[in-house]
């Protein structure tokens, strides 16, 4: 196999001049080909105006859904863009009935988003199961299974655990789901782009993604795939112009939705975002996700042995091959910690108890041993920085 020139990618991003950057979970770094295509979207408002919208910018929209459905292996018809996670979430709850199937299974370890949403709906009688995990780390899919049943409407959980690198089963989950007739909804944001995925072979039924992390598209774009076969069951009341299949005769005596998985999408777009996602997705297209993962995959190893051989204590699988690049040094004051890493040119992020790195492929060795370096003169330099071992 012939892996990409990981050096010259480097050179795509200039903010690795000045930083050693291993926090992409939280927001993936700006490109040089991202801000050049932000920067054809304000030349075409400066030039064109509003006209912009029917010679350029619908079909950008259309090119973007397009590329997302090749990251994914779908059809570009399942593709809805929308501004956020929540959106997504918005439009799937409003197009369900919970009379019968009123249940909504997720779990601890998923980002809160999920619990947030769907515990809301308590007002409309959902009831929400948040799944423990045992170990801090995973959660067991067999407690997951005996949650879910014919009462339950979705469930609800992330491919990639946002504060352990822990990547589930999804074949598995998409299973479970099959045998009692429930939707699996996929909270992608922590996996799409950097673990590879083919949403027919997992089973997956509804899929949310977003440009802000893995897939360097920043802010304000995200994405939702629907398996074509659920789309005309699914008629959301959170809606917009948007959706309707003849959104410019702009009429008010009729609700017709789109055919496809455009009828998710609400009000007018942030055409900015749509220019910066569909750059990001490009490049990860382009560099393919099989070998982004090779690439992650080897960084995160050097980084969680470098940390062991050093005695830090790690909220990691055990697993390395379920292993997505998010790795958790576990502390007392993580957000201290995050503070000195900063002031020495290293970028990370902080969860409750733990410091959070994130390898990407535009990272390299050098960065992994001067984080791990630099860390260790913290630790001996800050009382009480270790986290009394778990029970």
């Amino acid at each position: 196999m012939i892996y990409p020139d990981w050096v010259a990618l480097r050179k795509e991003f200039p903010s690795l001049e000045k930083t050693s950057y291993l926090n992409t979970c939280s927001l993936g770094l700006l490109s040089n080909t991202c801000r050049a295509a932000t920067e054809r979207y304000l030349d075409l408002w400066l030039n064109l105006g509003a006209s912009a919208w029917y010679s350029d910018w619908i079909n950008e929209m259309a090119s973007l859904r397009a590329e997302f459905a090749t990251l994914i292996g779908s059809d570009t018809e399942e593709i809805a863009l929308l501004p956020s996670i929540s959106g997504g979430l918005t439009a799937v709850s409003s197009s369900l009935d919970f009379s019968k199937r009123y249940k909504v299974v997720t779990t601890e370890l998923d980002f809160p988003t999920l619990a947030y949403h769907f515990s809301a709906l308590q007002r409309k009688g959902v009831e929400t199961v948040i799944v423990p995990s045992d170990d801090g780390v995973t959660v067991d899919i067999e407690r997951l299974a005996k949650h879910v049943d014919e009462h339950t409407a979705l469930l609800a959980t992330s491919r990639v655990f946002f504060t352990t690198g822990w990547i589930q089963d999804i074949a598995a989950l998409s299973k479970i789901c099959r045998q009692n007739g429930t939707i699996l909804l996929v909270d992608d944001y922590q996996a799409t782009g950097q673990v590879p995925l083919d949403v027919r072979s997992s089973g997956i039924d509804i899929l949310l993604s977003g440009g802000l992390k893995w897939l360097l598209g920043g802010p304000g774009i995200s994405y939702m795939y629907v398996r074509n076969e659920l789309i005309p069951s699914l008629r959301p009341t959170a809606t917009g112009w948007f959706a309707q299949r003849d959104q410019f005769s702009f009429r008010v005596d009729s609700n017709e939705y789109k055919e496809d998985a455009r009828r998710f999408e609400t009000g007018t777009p942030s055409i900015a975002a749509v220019y910066a996602g569909k750059a990001g997705v490009s490049l990860i297209n382009e560099i393919g996700v099989e070998n982004i993962r090779f690439r992650t995959l080897n960084l995160t190893n050097q980084l969680v042995e470098k940390l062991y051989c050093n005695n830090f204590s790690l909220r990691i699988p055990l697993d390395l091959d379920r292993h997505a690049s998010i790795t958790m040094i576990e502390t007392r004051e993580p957000r201290r910690v995050v503070d000195q890493l900063r002031e020495s040119g290293i970028i990370v992020d902080s969860r409750p108890g733990g410091v959070r790195l994130a390898p990407y492929f535009y990272n390299d060795e050098h960065d992994i041993t001067r984080v791990v370096s630099s860390l260790v003169e913290i630790r001996e330099t800050m009382t009480g920085f270790d986290n009394p071992k778990r029970s």
